[in-house]
């Protein structure tokens, strides 16, 4: 008969087997739908060194003839002189003021690739202290007039004098209450709340002072309600400076409980499925339908976006969203949306109404309060509970 140990043994030995199959197949079917981008990019980044060019051959780098790089230097002279013309004294004293502040060291020039930043950091000054907006334009403090292309880095939605307009009505609304009264709630709120439940199409809603900080709750709902502890998102996504979601360059620690996935591949669908036991929620940031798979130019990396046509927007990208919309109602996942940055410029209702897809959460942001500390979580009901009422230490 043998002994109980080998008994036992014997017993176990299918469901080991089928444990270790399984096992290889998760890892596998992870290993093909995984982007390699942010595992490679973290990987190298200790090693890459970096390099910069002098004035001196500034100019050449491509090895261009003499009298090509005279032209050259004489174009960035010319530009200089203009910069120099739209910095007044007041500005310019007070930029000098600026270099105590992080945040313009970082992003005075990270558009320009990082060998050539020196250079156009020197010759090209670029703080701008403003006082007043007026129509299309912000005015500095010497009177200079500049025509603001991007609109505040796209969250100015509806233009600067309507969000005066807004402010001065929401001062004059709240003034009596003020806005240091923490815990009860002003009598707006059943107007907010009301435009943001239709415009979401969900049941419940949560404020927040960003769009990373909305982004952690959504998580962190999902998590505690779902009780799974991995998330997924895409190639190319950006859902806030959080390191929980950031899994590549710019995180120095690991991130096991998020996967980046391959967006818009039959891997991918193939490992969510496989894995839909851990996973908490997909993370979707819908601003991809133009540049799907790909991070934009950004801090790091100057590369081509690849802008769709809006055919393909409407047709390749939708047929990508309802498919992963069907598996995640297949598999009981929540399909989060990270509306942050698209707002409602796609559609009254967002991405939602633009592809029509319905998902279980979406996360608003700046373009909510058109650059406003803002940050909002609509969802379901049963996925914005914070707390277990069976088990009352449990609590997110």
């Amino acid at each position: 008969m043998g002994s109980p140990e080998s008994l036992i043994m014997l017993g176990l030995g299918p469901l080991i087997g089928y444990w270790f199959i399984m096992k290889m197949y998760i890892k596998f079917v992870t290993f093909r739908a995984h982007s390699p981008l942010p595992l490679v990019a973290k990987l190298f980044s200790p090693f890459v060194r970096a390099y910069k060019y002098g004035e001196e051959d500034f100019y050449g780098t491509d090895g261009a003839p003499a009298e090509i790089q005279e032209m050259r230097k004489k174009g960035l002279d010319a530009l200089q002189k203009q910069f120099d013309a739209l910095t007044g004294p007041k500005a310019e004293e007070l930029n000098e003021q600026l270099r105590g502040l992080s945040d313009i060291r970082f992003t005075d020039t990270n558009r320009v690739p990082h060998s050539f930043q020196p250079v156009i950091r020197s010759r090209l000054r670029l703080g701008f202290i403003a006082t007043k907006s007026e129509g299309c334009s912000i005015i500095d403090v010497d009177g200079n007039k500049a025509l603001d292309v991007s609109g505040s880095y796209g969250v100015n939605v509806v233009g600067y004098q309507k969000y005066k307009q807004f402010v001065t009505e929401g001062i004059k609304k709240t003034g009596e209450l003020g806005p240091n009264v923490l815990g009860p709630l002003h009598p707006c709120i059943f107007d907010v709340l009301k435009h943001l439940t239709k415009i979401s199409g969900q049941d419940e809603v949560s404020f927040h002072m960003s769009g990373t900080e909305a982004v952690m709750c959504a998580v962190r709902l999902a998590r505690f309600n779902t009780g799974k502890k991995l998330i997924v998102q895409f190639a190319g996504a950006y859902h806030g400076w959080w390191d929980g979601v950031q899994t590549g360059v710019g995180n120095e620690r690991a991130v096991p409980d998020s996967l980046t996935l391959k967006d818009m591949t039959p891997a991918a669908l193939a490992c969510i499925r496989a894995r839909k036991h851990e996973i908490a929620a997909v993370l979707v940031s819908p601003l991809q339908g133009l540049n799907p798979g790909a991070p934009p130019p950004n801090d790091l990396t100057l590369m081509d976006a690849k802008v769709r046509s809006t055919a393909d927007k409407d047709d390749k990208y939708k047929v990508w969203l309802d498919t992963l919309q069907a598996l995640c109602n297949e598999c009981g996942i929540p399909l989060v949306f990270d509306e942050v940055y698209t707002g409602f410029r796609m559609a009254v209702g967002g991405a939602q109404e633009y592809y029509s897809v319905k998902a279980d959460m979406i996360v608003y942001g700046k373009t909510l309060g058109g650059g406003m500390p803002v940050g909002v979580v609509c969802g379901r009901k049963d996925l914005m509970a914070r707390f277990d009422p069976e088990k009352p230490m449990r609590v997110a």
